[in-house]
């Protein structure tokens, strides 16, 4: 009974610290372009493509890098930006290896793609969205790939590290 808590325990913490906050893994969505009346999507283009983690400055990346810390995609709208806050570019984030890291490192500045926003976090005891931006989800389709992929805008989610 021991070992089974102990594996139980490991398990959770390696869950808890895979994936971005707001990160589906590998939610099957209607593809291509959305026109849904209930669902807040814009076409835009992509703002940068870089690695998650890179040194301040930076400006050219080995695909090394995206492979090794994940990718970053900001989008050239505030969709979804805090209303509390002052507005922000829409971005999604994405550990390494993590289902659509190909279609996100293969977008360019300037590719256009339509970004629907898919809803803020929760409010919690621990997360109060009009304070903290985090937790924010995407769903993007780059219209050149025809290809999708979804996450949140921030490695953690709202009121955590």
């Amino acid at each position: 009974m021991k070992r089974l808590l102990s594996l139980a325990f490991v398990a959770c913490i390696a869950a808890s610290t895979a994936v971005p906050a707001g990160a589906q893994e590998n939610v099957q969505y209607i593809p291509g372009a959305w026109h849904y009346k209930s669902i807040q999507c814009v076409d835009t283009t992509v703002v940068t493509v870089t690695p998650r983690l890179g040194n301040a400055g930076q400006t050219t990346f080995s695909k090394q890098q995206f492979l090794d810390t994940g990718v970053y995609v900001e989008f050239n709208t505030t969709l979804g930006s805090d209303p509390a806050a002052k507005a922000a570019n829409a971005g999604v984030v994405h550990y390494q290896d993590s289902p659509g890291n190909s279609v996100m490192m293969a977008e360019k500045k300037g590719d256009k793609v339509q970004v629907c926003f898919l809803g803020p976090p929760a409010p919690t005891t621990t997360c109060d969205p009009d304070k903290d931006s985090r937790g924010r989800t995407y769903r993007v389709y780059d219209y050149k790939q025809k290809q999708q992929y979804n996450g949140g805008n921030s490695e953690h989610g709202c009121g955590g590290a």
